[in-house]
């Protein structure tokens, strides 16, 4: 029923009002009716009444109400998806008008692993930007699923994510590949070793990264072939997250060496990790046309992504011949 719904509405915009949705949109941010008068400047009331008004254009109950409070209803969660795709396009509308009132260059909308954000994502824009400074950059931060999703709904130019191999029908710029390196608190026993291997993980504390993570599925496997079990966990969604967790001395992470970079590494010990994870992603093209901005920012980001590469394993050659100076 609510299915059906959904295709009427889609069907026939005129059901839809604008200040419905607006109104939908900040109660559900703001998790109240007053909360959302704020955000809009009008009375409670005024959006009380909007939200009726919705709620009888598609006939829903999207609230419960109870002493005072309200409480969103599983439909209320499903349309809020919608109606945040619905201003996603809005944006893009406004952001692509914007840029041709103001005559520049164009536009570049990329979704990208948050992995990517603290140094790789920047110093290839820095770099794209040498040649191309009129362009305007949306970057919104993903995890790969959605990444894939964006890319194959034309909602974005270019994605970046992991992309599984057997998905050869996609589009991509495969980048260098990388292996998944080993994070440890300051001063933790392990870090006397030049290489932690998977049965050094043994009944020891892990951050271990989102259950929806390729490389947490890849770590999982590894552990589950040695027969090794680990001690508690805390999870987190996004890798670049975990080092913060490590530096507390919350457990020992296993992540991909982009997380890392730019972090501070003053209260952490990286170290090669074994079995090699490798850990593979790819510029993720849209069907249809390429675009010459589009690949040539793709093919800037593979040559900033190679040199962090060398970078790192140069970093790790030095930790390893540092430890064998202190053994002898």
């Amino acid at each position: 029923m609510y299915e059906e719904m959904i295709i009427l509405v889609a069907n026939n915009p005129a059901l839809i009002n604008p200040k419905h949705l607006s109104a939908f949109r900040a109660v559900m941010v703001s998790g109240s009716m007053t909360g959302a008068g704020k955000i809009l400047h009008v009375t409670q009331p005024a959006v009380t009444r909007l939200i009726k008004d919705l709620e009888a254009d598609l006939g829903l109950t999207l609230f419960t109400r109870h002493s005072g409070r309200i409480t969103p209803t599983s439909h209320a969660h499903i349309l809020y998806r919608e109606v945040e795709r619905y201003f996603y396009g809005l944006d893009r509308v406004f952001e692509s008008a914007r840029t041709l009132r103001n005559n520049r260059g164009g536009q570049l909308r990329i979704a990208a692993m948050p992995t990517l954000s603290s140094r790789t994502l920047p110093e290839a824009i820095r770099r794209f930007r040498q040649t191309n400074p009129d362009i305007d950059i949306i970057i919104e931060s993903e995890v790969s699923v959605h990444i894939l999703d964006a890319v194959r709904n034309n909602e974005v130019d270019l994605g970046i994510g992991r992309v599984p191999k057997e998905r050869d029908e996609i589009a991509r710029l495969s980048m260098p590949t990388s292996y998944a390196i080993c994070i440890l608190p300051k001063n933790h026993p392990l870090a006397e070793k030049k290489t932690v291997s998977v049965t050094d993980l043994s009944g020891e504390a892990m951050v271990t990264l989102g259950s929806s993570s390729l490389l947490r599925l890849q770590l999982d496997s590894v552990l589950r072939l040695a027969g090794v079990t680990v001690g508690s966990t805390i999870q987190t969604l996004f890798s670049n997250t975990a080092s913060t967790y490590v530096s507390n001395g919350l457990g020992i992470a296993i992540v991909d060496l982009f997380s890392i970079l730019g972090a501070d590494l003053s209260r952490i010990e990286v170290r090669r990790f074994y079995p090699e994870i490798a850990f593979d992603f790819a510029a993720i093209y849209p069907s249809g046309d390429r675009s010459p901005m589009v690949v040539e920012f793709a093919q800037e980001l593979r040559q900033v992504v190679s040199d962090e590469i060398t970078a790192m394993d140069k970093q790790m050659s030095e930790i390893s011949s540092s430890i064998n100076q202190s053994a002898c």
